[in-house]
């Protein structure tokens, strides 16, 4: 039996109809992946492209601005097999989980980053595109108002309450009917963000990870995630002892109490179990099994 879990962000916004539409879009990314004979790497990469084509998510379409007025995103992919593939602050593409997945399955390259990630994309055929949406061009302008100077240090003047204020990230974790683990994130970035910052989204071990034994995807405040590698975390507790909502909830504490910081988990296990997990108010949150 397959078993696919997507998430659409983790946030301590409360506002019900932002919930409510990135809830509505996780759901239908979620159910409508095809999961029929598809690799677990293949369903993964399907329901992160189509939270990508969203326009309420924060990934690819849809994604936030950077404080220069560009877009640049970040995606990463892994499976059980011990293949890794991700992109960072890439521009111009739509759907930078496929970017990933093509770094992953060529093999030369890990990561590629930056003017060299979309010249990949070009070269490997991916057609140009904008990801800017008018809504999340408005919302840029409204973030300069705040900060008209682009200035590193008056970021972190009030960085509680931005972080209160960030966006979350897309993911997915998955396990196929021959019991292949794999995961996929993608994400716009944050709010608030200094031109050229990578967080944990598209990072091996901080936030998406798997191994035979475990699929694992974040969401939540990158920077600290990042600094704790909270996703082999997960796996760390849960080879430990052998309770995989247990490893996801002690995972998430420590976000909490050593950095302070806010993250939601997704994960499977080799034998088919699944848990999820987070610290904020709302999770965006879909499962589904065929």
């Amino acid at each position: 039996m397959a078993l696919l879990l997507v998430h659409g962000g983790a946030t301590n916004l409360t506002s019900s109809p932002l919930n409510d539409s990135k809830q509505g879009a996780t759901e239908a990314s979620c159910n409508g992946t095809d999961m029929t004979g598809k690799s677990a790497t293949d369903i993964v990469e399907a329901a992160v492209m189509a939270q990508e084509l969203e326009p309420s998510l924060n990934a690819g379409l849809g994604s936030v601005v950077q404080m220069d007025g560009r877009i640049r995103m970040d995606a990463g992919i892994c499976n059980s097999d011990g293949k890794y593939g991700a992109v960072m602050q890439i521009e111009h593409v739509k759907t930078p989980v496929r970017v990933a997945r093509r770094v992953m399955d060529i093999g030369y390259h890990s990561v590629l980053s930056g003017d060299g990630a979309h010249t990949f994309a070009k070269e490997q055929g991916f057609e140009s595109q904008s990801p800017f949406t008018a809504d999340a061009f408005d919302a840029y302008l409204k973030t300069r108002a705040q900060f008209p100077a682009l200035d590193y240090n008056a970021l972190t003047v009030n960085v509680d309450d931005i972080n209160v204020r960030k966006l979350g990230t897309v993911g997915a974790v998955a396990i196929d009917d021959e019991g292949r683990l794999a995961a996929a994130c993608s994400t716009g970035g944050t709010k608030f963000c200094f031109p050229g910052r990578v967080g944990d989204s598209p990072v091996f071990g901080a936030g998406l990870y798997c191994t035979p034994e475990i699929a694992v995807c974040l969401t939540g405040e990158g920077d600290k995630i990042l600094r704790r590698l909270t996703a082999k975390r997960v796996e760390e507790r849960f080879l430990q002892h052998g309770n995989l909502k247990k490893a996801v909830d002690e995972a998430v504490e420590d976000v909490l109490k050593i950095e302070n910081g806010y993250c939601g988990i997704i994960a499977i296990a080799r034998d088919g179990t699944a848990a999820s997990g987070h610290s904020t108010s709302f999770m965006a949150f879909a499962q589904r099994s065929s």
